[in-house]
């Protein structure tokens, strides 16, 4: 049987797995979809990162965007999407011209950096310059690993969380749609990927759609943290695995 990337069987169902539980998290958190996958996707097919992580994360996005959009305040937000947009191509040419082995340790530094973001607490003031220098990191991030959030999560840090997770999402949904389209016009999203979405938007939809019920006994802090420490470990170990 022929399998999108080649994968095994076993493979497929335990990324099958992954992606469900990390689209349980972001339903309940508003963050942590690509922080979770994206370190173990690399280790297993570093070709799955980041167009497979981009294509299943637009339309939860969407979800959490259109449910919370009238939380959004867009005015602070003009200078945080502008450097979204200069930032995609600038993570592109990353793509194009450092070896595989540079892009897996830079994964694991974003997803690393991710997790001591949250733990020590960063945040900036959300002025102009603060605002594009996040949008341009989140866009870089973004293309390289597919994870675009921690720049854009130091910036909204101090917000409350009825604003919080809608703001993050409507930059999310924004810079996925400029990361798939660099991707598409570039070639880098091949009929695998297709193959694979269709194989694994089943399980992240069900994730994001049943995450409230999945988590009634545990509350929002205990998750968080443990996105925070797994973030900081996987990270870890995916910059080991591809230094020595």
């Amino acid at each position: 049987m022929n399998t999108p990337f080649d994968l095994t069987i076993y493979e497929l169902v335990f990324i099958g797995l992954l992606l469900f539980v990390a689209a349980s998290i972001q339903g309940l958190l508003g963050y942590g979809f690509a922080v979770i996958s994206s370190p173990i996707l690399v280790q297993i097919d570093p070709a799955l990162v980041p167009a497979l992580l981009s294509l299943l994360a637009l339309p939860l996005t969407i979800r959490i965007f259109v449910r919370e959009r009238v939380e959004v305040t867009w005015s602070p937000m003009k200078y945080l999407l502008i450097g979204r947009v200069v930032g995609g191509p600038l993570g592109l040419l990353c793509l194009m011209y450092l070896e595989q082995r540079i892009l897996s340790t830079t994964i694991g530094s974003i997803v690393l950096f991710a997790g001591l973001a949250s733990y020590f607490g960063w945040t900036l003031d959300r002025n102009s310059i603060n605002s594009f220098n996040a949008g341009m990191f989140s866009g870089v991030f973004a293309m390289i690993a597919g994870v675009g959030g921690p720049p854009v999560a130091i910036l909204y840090r101090d917000t409350k969380g009825k604003e919080f997770r809608p703001s993050l999402n409507a930059v999310f949904t924004f810079g996925i749609l400029i990361t798939l389209t660099l991707l598409l016009i570039d070639g880098r999203i091949y009929q695998d990927h297709l193959y694979m979405f269709a194989y694994m938007i089943l399980p992240s939809l069900l994730g994001i759609s049943l995450s409230s019920k999945l988590f009634t006994k545990v509350s929002d802090k205990v998750i968080s943290n443990g996105v925070i420490w797994f973030s900081i470990i996987s990270g870890l170990v995916v910059i080991s695995r591809n230094i020595y």
